[in-house]
């Protein structure tokens, strides 16, 4: 079975202008973590997420001359909540994971299983010219599995 089987039947998709603050809100309203940000041209352009928003928001480390790093933290979550602030007017495209990983339709279901489990997912579903088929989360994985197991009894 091939991987474009196991695509989210309901999907929400973003676009690379939109604001932050209402792609926070589709997420919300459609209760996911993430969403793919493809452009006009149907192109894969990366993925939205609550993770990557996340790490948008925390400090940045800073490197010392020898090497090690040393994480500044703030002492208080109010300079969080104003970073969110400042985030939620920006583009989805200037703070969305650029390198997703992905899959052919046609590759094997077991590869998407694979891919799942070592690097997490969703993964987009894309063609030879990146445009963008579909996402595979971990419950339409499943649902898909699950599926094949029903029709083999």
């Amino acid at each position: 079975m091939p991987c474009h089987a196991a695509v989210e039947k309901k999907l929400t998709k973003l676009s690379p202008d939109q604001d932050v603050e209402s792609a926070i809100a589709l997420l919300k309203k459609n209760k996911i973590n993430s969403a793919p940000v493809v452009g006009e041209d149907g192109g894969l352009q990366g993925l939205f997420s609550f993770k990557g928003l996340m790490r948008n928001l925390i400090p940045v480390s800073v490197a010392m001359t020898d090497g090690i790093k040393v994480d500044i933290k703030v002492g208080a979550a109010p300079g969080v909540a104003k970073r969110l602030g400042r985030v939620k007017p920006l583009k989805v495209s200037e703070i969305m994971d650029k390198k997703v990983m992905t899959v052919s339709p046609d590759d094997p279901l077991w590869e998407g299983v694979s891919l799942l489990t070592s690097h997490g997912g969703p993964l987009a579903v894309v063609d030879e010219k990146n445009k963008f088929l579909g996402l595979i989360t971990y419950s339409s994985m499943l649902t898909e599995l699950e599926s094949m197991q029903d029709s083999a009894e």
